[in-house]
């Protein structure tokens, strides 16, 4: 048994944590084997995105796929991510809120523009964490995460609708907000298949491309307390959100 109230105060204090050997190897064979039977089944087009490199299509990223795979529905509503909610907010909800797979190609995989998760929540109080999981080594080399340690207490910056498919959102890098984020360590994360970053709903982060010769990928979810989503940011964030996807068809 993880020490879960450890976990919680590295939470409250730096807003990620790294947790060795999360999953299995087991269920990451598992994850590998579904992840595989979605790649081939039609989804909603919003919700499977690739990248075109010489004319070649590579798989990008993945999302909502609770709503494509009972399995991995069923490993989110078990997962130890719950407990941790409840500890850190006093509450959890059975709402999944995000579930994703980053492929990030060798080579070609695009970077993830520095945002909050709560900008895709809406929630009234942010109170979320989500669970980044690493298929592969994940470093700096080959587009790893990285984390402004701490910078949850800056609060939700405004975002504009520019990045890719599937991270459609990045905070407005205005003066305001370069003053501010200048006084908070950039963290990158090294992690090997199985390991999990937890992060909460306001902590700025991002990934760089992969430019190497090794895959990244990786999927995660999200669990919120029972915060509620607030109706007037979340029918803005789809006013955002419908621009950008204009802008990309």
């Amino acid at each position: 048994m993880k020490d879960l109230d450890q976990i919680v105060r590295t939470l409250k204090k730096d807003n990620f944590v790294v947790i060795k050997n999360f999953f299995s190897r087991e269920v990451l064979s598992k994850i590998k084997s579904e992840i595989k039977k979605l790649e081939k089944i039609k989804m909603n087009r919003r919700d499977k995105h690739y990248i075109n490199s010489n004319n070649k299509p590579f798989l990008s990223s993945m999302h909502n796929i609770h709503l494509y795979s009972k399995y991995y529905k069923l490993l989110i509503l078990k997962s130890e991510l719950r407990e941790i909610v409840n500890l850190r907010y006093g509450s959890t909800s059975k709402r999944i809120f995000n579930s994703s797979l980053f492929a990030k190609p060798k080579n070609v995989g695009l970077s993830t523009k520095l945002h909050q998760d709560n900008a895709f929540f809406n929630l009234n109080n942010a109170e979320a964490l989500t669970c980044w999981v690493a298929l592969d080594h994940s470093d700096k080399k080959n587009g790893g995460l990285f984390y402004y340690r701490g910078s949850s207490k800056l609060g939700l910056f405004n975002h504009i609708p520019e990045g890719n498919l599937g991270a459609s959102m990045t905070i407005h890098q205005n003066q305001r907000f370069k003053n501010k984020i200048k006084g908070y360590k950039k963290v990158f994360i090294d992690v090997k298949p199985g390991d999990c970053v937890i992060h909460d709903a306001l902590v700025v982060h991002g990934s760089e491309s992969n430019k190497s010769l090794k895959n990244r990928r990786a999927f995660n979810f999200s669990i919120a307390s029972q915060d509620q989503v607030n109706k007037t940011k979340l029918k803005k964030y789809k006013d955002k959100l419908k621009k950008f996807l204009n802008r990309k068809k």
